[in-house]
């Protein structure tokens, strides 16, 4: 039992059609909670009507994301920051002194409590920083 038939799968005709020939080898038919026309008992529906909404399934996943995409653009266009805040401003100055000290990115990690891919983030932007500074003097 499935909420449905989008919620089972929305990889297109052929990976549904796969997937359902998987359940029927093992003896499980395929029902809709929401969708009760929508069963693998009707040889009908097996290969028809659900071939077809699986490629309906599909195509929704697919203007989904080409929305949430072009949302995400229009936000960005906006000059807005997407994604959590970031600590660098705050923590910035005492990975840039051990940076310039030689200290490994692991050590720097144990000595400020953050994780190692902050500090590592962390480190990359000093450096970046480092470079524009030295080209624009």
């Amino acid at each position: 039992m499935f909420w449905s038939l989008d919620r089972f799968s929305r990889e297109g005709l052929r990976k549904t059609v796969a997937y359902l020939q998987q359940l029927e080898a093992l003896g499980v038919r395929f029902r809709s909670y929401t969708e009760p026309y929508l069963s693998t008992e009707n040889e009908l529906v097996s290969h028809v009507l659900l071939g077809v909404l699986s490629y309906f399934a599909e195509y929704e996943a697919q203007k989904i994301s080409r929305r949430t995409i072009a949302e995400l653009e229009r936000v960005r266009a906006e000059g807005k920051v997407l994604g959590r805040p970031s600590t660098f401003d705050e923590h910035r100055g005492a990975p840039g002194e051990m940076l310039d000290s030689g200290v490994a990115t692991a050590e720097m990690a144990r000595r400020t409590g953050l994780s190692y891919n902050t500090v590592k983030g962390h480190r990359r932007r000093i450096k970046a920083e480092q470079v524009e500074t030295d080209a624009s003097a």
